[in-house]
């Protein structure tokens, strides 16, 4: 019943993401989003909130077009800046929004599943999974040793390939997963490539809420590694700034890890994008 209860939110989310009203030709020709774009995405999201909550599993195409809209968005206004076009907040501000409002829902989503509380329950290659990102081996306490992340990614490569064989011909996966890869994708390639300290505070560039401090005090009761919920909270607070060319957040204020060779990027995005799963 709940998968049934998704159909018209895809579709919803299809027309307005790849479809008719889809933003992205406006955004590379003329630098913003379509008129009233922005308002009808959040509204889309928050009047789904609940269908997603109720359902453990959404289709792929779903979660694509979630994830597109978030993280690959402001690349395209990127794209358009580079062009040598003069920035503008009003987009800035609304890309912005755009995706704090898709990542809290992703992370309210998985406290609803109870994902961080009742990982036992997965199965092996699932319990792979969540070690390598939510779990023990998630790589934000060893960023600084390159034989641990060169372990790790391989890894995360052969449990990716496992994932994609055991899911091959299944449309709808289990949302969990695929907000982890989402996650890994991100938000650890962002740990990876930036010297993430332990106050973040301080950094003016940050901005929070009172929706981003309660989404963390919630998750503060569920995920017992304080350097994630840091994380997630960074990833939050910075959703406004621009992007560098890899679609991370652009956060001057800190460094550049030094000689970062790893990035999960690629095999991330590889099995998210996956179109075709009945061809496998």
């Amino acid at each position: 019943m709940a998968l049934k209860k998704l159909v018209p939110i895809n579709n919803s989310l299809e027309k307005l993401v790849w479809g008719s009203g889809e933003p992205v030709t406006v955004l590379l020709e003329q630098g913003k989003l379509p008129d009233g774009w922005s308002e009808s995405y959040c509204d889309l999201v928050k009047v789904a909130e609940d269908c997603l909550f109720t359902s453990r599993r959404w289709s792929q195409r779903l979660f694509l077009s979630l994830h597109f809209t978030s993280c690959y968005l402001p690349l395209r206004y990127e794209v358009w800046i580079a062009a040598g076009n003069r920035p503008s907040l009003k987009t800035q501000q609304e890309l912005g929004e755009i995706s704090r409002t898709t990542e809290i829902l992703f992370w309210n989503t998985l406290l609803k599943h109870h994902c961080f509380t009742q990982c036992e329950n997965f199965t092996g290659k699932q319990r792979a999974l969540f070690a390598l990102s939510f779990g023990d081996r998630c790589p934000l306490e060893f960023s600084g040793d390159p034989q641990a992340l060169k372990d790790w990614k391989a890894d995360l490569k052969k449990c990716l390939t496992d994932l994609e064989r055991e899911y091959c011909a299944v449309v709808d996966w289990p949302a969990w997963i695929l907000i982890a890869v989402h996650f890994i994708s991100f938000y650890v390639d962002l740990s990876l490539q930036r010297l993430i300290g332990q106050r973040l505070n301080g950094l003016s560039e940050l901005q929070s809420s009172s929706e981003i401090n309660q989404l963390c005090s919630r998750l503060s009761e569920q995920v017992p590694h304080q350097s994630l919920i840091q994380l997630i909270r960074l990833w939050l607070e910075s959703s406004h700034c621009r992007r560098d060319s890899s679609g991370l957040p652009l956060i001057k204020s800190l460094s550049q890890q030094v000689a970062t060779t790893i990035s999960p990027r690629t095999n991330c995005e590889v099995l998210l994008f996956q179109s075709n799963h009945s061809e496998c």
